[in-house]
This record gives structure tokens, C-alpha cells and sequence, in this order.
């Protein structure tokens, strides 16, 4: 045996999967024999010879019903590295001898398994010119308390079941379920009751509680170091046009603030944003990536939450809505460049009152640079449009002041090209009932 040294440049693991995920240029060491190892090619049926330590390329072909993502399995929770289209698609990925990968449902994280042996499909590399295929059979395993990652038995044994349980008990079931009786709580309608979370009821707004809100914003005293400015109002009582309530203020977040905003973004790390698809029976919601949305987004967690300057801004919500933090979705940090933009959607849904945590009623929208044209927000139903200022904040709900559990039709919205420049904004959604309880117990769709 010999050893010998192996170097590379980081590049993107859509195109190339490496050994390790280093940040800066690496080079790793590696055990093999020096002399070649023998192979038979799957196509000419020839004796050849390969060396253990190149880069070998490898075709994936996937034959299911199911859209799927494949994962290089690193040990730990894995890499997704390619999306293979149901029904024949394909994929060609970049790798080196030995390295494994399994194969899960397209968005939400559920492996595929053999219908007969209920195994999950994975596979090895052993020779270059592979071709891995997924069967027209494989489908979700019929027993939903599987382990999907290698660190999930690690994980339990270190407390991360009592640390994120809803996260753990779909990830990590069998991982969890002496901890957290996961087997049981793996099912939502089990798990996400109200009465299940001991959530309280009590709920952000009752009927004309929006209202009164929006108006207290226009008419008093208390708020004009914000200095708010009314778009819209009912019948134009308060200024602007006659619709539902659309406000501005001109000056909530400092520049430091909004700076440091854009910093716990880089620091969680900026993706392409996805569109929210439907929610399977575990209550995983599919992330799908729409070209009705070309951003990118990053969620304020973790370290960017942490950050003196967002705790403060989110704190100002709070003392300007009235509205506990309990309630309020993690910033959403958005970054959008040239000619990106999110064609019109709607914040809310009548199908969210039926979840613990309710409809979003509320968008506070916060702008964290000025841009030099385009960008602006815009209400298609209102036509009404808002230019990105670096400091102002847009407010408006999504839901009817009579009802507060009823979308309001005329809350469309959508963010206009940006045609010179760099947008910046974040936005706390916010929720008729509390939010991070069902969140916390995985009953929102998102797993954070």
C-alpha cells in the first residue's frame, strides 16, 4: 500500500462532489494501492484498468414515478448533489471511488425503497462509467419511522431529540422514539393539535382589531418618529387611496441595522428561493423551485438571530404591533440582483386557519438598500407600488379585518425587476396564533 496526496479546488457540488467540503483550497491524503485496480466495462465488455484515487463519472437514471433527489452520503446528514426527473430523467454526477449515495422523494427528504424488500436504493461506486438506476417500483418505505441520515443515532445520543423534536421525529424517528415516542407523534394529526403543542389561544387580532391597529399607526402621536405614511386606507378615511390598509414608515431601522440584517444573511448562507408545495403525511411541505421566483433568500436563524441589531428590529415590531414574538415566522432575508424578481403571490391562505399557528395576517417588510431602479413592491389589485429606500418599512395584512382567519383577495403583491443595482429586504411574517411552538414540533411544513 501507498499513500499519496490528492488536491483540488472547491467547486460547486451541483457539478463536482468532493471528498470533503473544505473552504478554502485542500488537500487530503489517501490510502490505496499504488498499483491499478481492474475492472470489466458495462459497455464493451472489456478488461480495463483505472486508478483508485481519480475522479470517476457516474450516470444516474431514474425510472420511478417520483421526482428524486440523490445524496451523497457523507456520514453525518448528507449532500444533495442532483435532481432526477421522474419517469426516465437523468443525471451525470462527478465522484470518486467508494463514495455512496441514497436516493429520496424530490423536496421533502423521504427515501425510496424497494417495494420487496423495503431497503432504501443505495448505491456504491466501484469502477468509473457506472450507471445507477431507480427502479419504476421504488416508493416512499410503508413504515414512516426510518432514520434518513447516518448521524441520526449520534445525534439522539447527544439530546438533539429533545432540542428540535419535530425535526427529530421526521428525520430521526427510529432514532428518537425512545426518547420522544416518535413513532406515535410521527403522524401530524397526532402531534399538531392545538391541545397536544399546550398551546394557549390566545389569537393576535379579533374581529376590527386590524383596523384599529392601522389607525392608531396614522393617527397617533406616539409612532411619528417612524414617520408613517398612509398608501391606502378604508374609504381613504386616513389618506391615500380607498382599499385596504397599506402603509410606510419612511424611517424604522438604521443603517447599522439593516447592514447587519444582510450580514446574518451571508452568515446562514443565501439559496435560491422556492416556492411552498404540498404538504405530504408526515406535514413536510415540498420545496419547489419556481420560475415565477428567481431570488435568493436566506432565514434568519441560529447566528443571524442572535445578532444584537435583529433582536433589536424585531423587538421594535413587537412594541409597534403589539404582537407577542411568539407569533412572528424567523426573518426572511432576501437578496435580489439583476433582473431577478417574484411574480404576483398572496402571503396568506384560507387553507392555513385549519394549521395550530393560523393564516399569516400580518407583513412587516423592512427594505435594507436603496436601489438604483426598479425593485419596487407592487399591489396589483391596489396599483400601488413601493420603492426600495434603504430604512423604510411597508406594512400591510393579508387578512380581512371582520375576519382575521379569511384571506383578503386584494393583498396580491409582487416584486418588480430590478433593473439597476442590488435589493435587499427581510420581512417577519406574522401568524394569527403563535408560531414557534408548532414550528418547534414540525407542524408549519417547514423543518428549520
Amino acid at each position: 500500500m501507498g499513500v499519496f496526496t490528492r488536491c483540488w479546488r472547491r467547486v460547486s457540488l451541483s457539478i463536482l462532489l468532493l471528498l470533503a467540503h473544505p473552504p478554502n483550497d485542500t488537500c487530503v491524503n489517501l490510502a490505496f494501492a499504488e498499483e491499478l485496480m481492474d475492472y470489466i466495462d458495462d459497455e464493451t465488455g472489456q478488461a480495463e484498468s483505472f486508478d483508485p484515487g481519480q475522479q470517476l463519472s457516474v450516470k444516474f437514471i431514474n425510472k420511478s414515478t417520483y421526482r428524486a433527489d440523490i445524496h451523497w452520503d457523507d456520514g453525518n446528514w448528507g449532500k444533495n448533489v442532483a435532481i432526477v426527473e421522474a419517469r426516465g430523467g437523468d443525471a451525470i454526477i462527478q465522484t470518486y471511488f467508494g463514495h455512496q449515495f441514497y436516493v429520496t422523494m424530490h423536496g421533502v427528504g423521504a427515501g425510496l425503497y424497494d417495494p420487496d424488500t423495503d431497503d432504501q436504493y443505495r448505491f456504491e461506486v466501484a469502477k468509473p462509467g457506472q450507471t445507477f438506476v431507480i427502479p419504476e417500483g421504488a416508493r416512499p418505505s410503508s413504515d414512516p419511522c426510518k432514520d434518513r441520515f447516518a448521524a441520526c443515532a449520534r445525534e439522539a445520543a447527544r439530546g438533539t431529540c429533545h432540542q428540535s423534536p419535530g425535526w427529530m421525529i421526521v428525520h430521526c424517528c427510529e432514532s428518537c422514539d425512545k426518547d420522544l415516542n416518535s413513532r406515535e407523534l410521527i403522524d401530524p394529526n397526532v402531534r399538531c393539535t392545538r391541545e397536544k403543542l399546550n398551546m394557549t389561544h390566545t389569537r393576535s387580532w379579533g374581529p376590527g382589531d386590524l383596523n384599529r391597529l392601522f389607525t392608531s399607526w396614522a393617527t397617533d402621536e406616539r409612532f411619528s418618529e417612524f414617520e408613517p405614511h398612509v398608501l391606502s386606507s378604508p374609504d381613504g378615511s386616513h389618506g391615500g387611496e380607498s382599499g385596504p390598509w397599506v402603509m410606510v414608515f419612511d424611517n424604522f431601522l438604521s443603517s447599522d441595522e439593516a447592514d447587519a440584517l444582510i450580514r446574518g444573511g451571508n452568515m446562514v448562507g443565501f439559496e435560491r428561493s422556492t416556492d411552498q408545495g404540498s404538504v405530504n403525511e408526515l406535514g413536510e411541505r415540498e420545496k419547489l423551485v419556481s420560475m415565477t421566483r428567481t431570488s435568493s433568500n436566506a432565514w434568519c436563524v441560529r447566528q443571524c438571530e442572535e445578532l444584537p441589531e435583529v433582536k433589536r428590529v424585531t423587538a421594535r415590531i413587537e412594541d409597534v404591533t403589539g404582537i407577542d414574538r411568539d407569533h412572528y415566522e424567523s426573518f426572511q432575508i432576501l437578496e435580489y440582483g439583476l433582473n431577478q424578481f417574484y411574480r404576483m403571490h398572496h402571503d396568506s391562505s384560507d387553507g392555513k386557519k385549519l394549521q395550530p399557528d393560523g393564516p399569516r395576517i400580518l407583513t412587516f417588510f423592512l427594505y435594507l438598500s436603496d436601489v438604483e431602479e426598479g425593485g419596487e413592491t407592487h399591489f396589483n389589485k391596489l396599483d400601488i407600488s413601493v420603492k426600495p429606500k434603504k430604512g423604510r418599512a411597508l406594512v400591510w395584512p393579508s387578512v380581512k379585518d371582520e375576519d382575521p382567519d379569511r384571506m383578503d383577495p386584494r393583498m396580491y403583491h409582487e416584486a418588480k425587476n430590478v433593473i439597476r443595482g442590488k435589493k435587499y429586504a427581510a420581512n417577519h411574517w406574522i401568524h394569527l396564533y403563535d408560531y414557534v411552538t408548532p414550528n418547534h414540533w414540525g407542524c408549519t411544513g417547514s423543518f428549520m
